[in-house]
């Protein structure tokens, strides 16, 4: 990746609230970086937003980006990011209005509903991301990487 001419940097404040300051001093604080594509392309295509949710800057991709404006903006990604990681699926029940799942994800174990096996979408090569019935994202980066039961249990579904 060449590097991008940078305009801008950021700084956290002791709440941990993302501040974007323009080349020319202004500042905007309580800025929000927001992923454009986070599923399939998390390191790409990253806006930062004003508090009012305006546009301040569009980063093509993150490794552009100098260490520390960098580490700073990761920081602030996954303070605002909440995709939990499927590890293991123990069980998925079919029920009368869709499938009750039972899983272990990165953020420990946990039961939520579908509403179909559309609920259930494929991101590309071995990624799949599983959305519940209150639109949670469940992400699983690579199906090949569960166990083989948590793999026989999902393969029912998709």
């Amino acid at each position: 990746m060449s590097a991008t001419q940078i305009t801008f940097t950021l700084e956290r404040d002791a709440a941990g609230n993302l501040t974007f300051i323009e080349a020319n001093g202004t500042r905007h604080e309580k800025a929000k970086p927001v992923r454009l594509f986070p599923l399939t392309e998390p390191a790409a295509w990253i806006c930062i937003v004003d508090a009012e949710g305006r546009e301040l800057v569009c980063i093509e991709h993150i490794d552009t980006l100098p260490e520390d404006l960098k580490t700073t903006l990761l920081q602030a990604l996954a303070n605002r990011d909440f995709v939990p990681v499927i590890r293991s699926i123990q069980s998925v029940i079919r029920a009368a209005n869709g499938h009750a799942w039972t899983v272990t994800t990165d953020r420990g174990a946990t039961v939520f509903q579908t509403e179909s096996d559309e609920s259930i979408q494929q991101l590309g090569g071995t990624r799949l991301v599983v959305i519940d019935q209150h639109n949670t994202r469940y992400l699983i980066p690579d199906v090949n990487a569960l166990d083989s039961k948590s793999r026989q249990r999902l393969e029912r579904y998709y």
